[in-house]
């Protein structure tokens, strides 16, 4: 991986803090070192023409993580992350090599639609090496986790006929130069939800790439689109990575954010409606905090009492309680269904980069589940969404026009805004060019 003069001056203050902890006897789990090897294999073979498969282990967004820890990385600190278990990369400079035209160009898409390429915020942009270094000192020790705020806010919202609410998740890249577009994904759907006022905007998480202070503050407050009545936004795996300091000591210090009173989980009433944010990476314990959990007994009593009011409910979250194409619960639904003592009516995550709407022959079954982390991060059209139109009844596949060589398997981007009235609600999704994907 090409990394930037830029990206190596902030990262060798990190290398030597890591040398320090590692020096003084810290370690990390095994587990990431299992992780990241599964990652690395989707890689290699989907750069050799096999694909893998929906359920394959590891997750393709750390799938060059354990080739730059031994490669471009300080080769003494390579040395010193091997004697605490780092396995070496199956990833040659060789098949770098092989794979640079590929890469540099339109890259490859995986199935769920990320797109594996060298453009910024794709699957192998050298800035996510950034992101990588931030998480290794958390496992470190080098970085704590912020304190978890348990004052959360239920916002009452009366006097009105119908609750505008912009909903976007996995937003947080602010501008960059984006081909030919007049702006990036997010700058332009930050547009479009300007355009339409809404009483609430609620980001379902990730700041890139790590959730730091500056990115906290360039990335999510500069250029948020302010709704009259409130604004939420959600914890995530990216913010995860510097320990939700950035969330909690920048986003959330804000007054843009002052309805959630320093808490990452909260609850919206109108009508005969409760709209519940949770977080569901704070206590995450898997690699990189990739799965979601709600485990602790804050949000877990919260849950408990939402769920005895008899309204209906609205659950939001960071991370997919389905599995990408919808055939298989994840242990976040039971946990959240648990703790609700019944299912919601409706369930908004992000995560995984795209947006589906998912049918009554999907797992989720009655519930009508719905994945929107489409609103910055390129992709590009699903094969594994295309596949599967039982479970999958729409997913955001316009392509984009005008487009350079590294746009050229390339959507647009989107977001949603939901017209709640007192017992009902209308979703109307939109593209970032403001034309419309999608109605209920």
């Amino acid at each position: 991986m090409q990394i930037s003069t830029e990206l190596q001056q902030q990262m060798e203050p990190m290398y030597l803090q890591m040398k320090e902890a590692i020096e003084n006897g810290a370690t990390v789990n095994t587990g990431l070192w299992t992780f990241l090897q599964d990652s690395e294999q989707q890689l290699i073979n989907l750069m050799n023409d096999n694909p893998p498969p929906e359920n394959a282990p590891g997750n393709i967004e750390a799938s060059w993580a354990l080739y730059f820890l031994n490669n471009d990385a300080p080769s003494w600190l390579t040395g010193m992350l091997k004697d605490i278990g780092m396995p070496s990369s199956k990833i040659t400079a060789a098949n770098w090599s092989s794979w640079d035209t590929t890469l540099k160009g339109q890259g490859v898409l995986m199935g769920d639609g990320s797109l594996v390429s060298f453009a910024t915020y794709a699957i192998v942009d050298p800035g996510w090496s950034l992101a990588l270094i931030y998480y290794m000192c958390l496992e470190l020790g080098i970085i704590q986790k912020s304190s978890f705020g348990n004052n959360p806010k239920t916002l009452v919202i009366g006097n009105k006929n119908q609750l505008n609410v912009a909903l976007f998740g996995d937003w947080g890249t602010g501008s960059y130069p984006d081909g030919n577009l007049p702006a990036s994904p997010s700058q332009l759907i930050g547009q479009q939800i300007n355009k339409m006022n809404p009483d609430l905007s609620i980001h379902l998480g990730d700041v890139y790439y790590a959730g730091s202070g500056f990115e906290e503050k360039t990335r999510l407050l500069d250029c948020w689109p302010v709704a009259s009545l409130g604004n939420f936004t959600l914890n995530s795996n990216h913010e995860m990575y510097y320990g939700a300091n950035g969330l909690f000591g920048i986003a959330l210090a804000s007054p843009l954010f002052a309805a959630q009173q320093n808490t990452t989980y909260f609850q919206v009433e109108f009508g005969n409606w409760l709209i519940i944010g949770l977080d569901s990476a704070y206590y995450d314990t898997s690699s990189m905090f990739m799965t979601g959990v709600i485990t602790d007994s804050g949000q877990l009593a919260f849950l408990k009492q939402a769920g005895m009011q008899g309204k209906k409910i609205c659950i939001l979250t960071h991370h997919n309680p389905l599995d990408t194409i919808g055939q298989n619960k994840l242990p976040l639904w039971n946990q959240v269904v648990n703790a609700l003592g019944k299912e919601p009516d409706y369930w908004y995550w992000g995560h995984v980069h795209n947006g589906m709407v998912y049918s009554a022959q999907s797992a989720g079954a009655n519930v009508k589940c719905r994945c929107l982390g489409n609103a910055a991060i390129p992709i590009g059209n699903s094969e594994w969404l295309q596949s599967n139109p039982s479970s999958v009844s729409f997913y955001t596949n316009k392509p984009l026009a005008n487009t350079t060589i590294q746009q050229r398997l390339r959507v647009l981007n989107g977001f949603a805004m939901l017209q709640f009235t007192a017992d009902d609600v209308k979703e109307n999704w939109y593209y970032q060019d403001g034309s419309p994907a999608w109605t209920s």
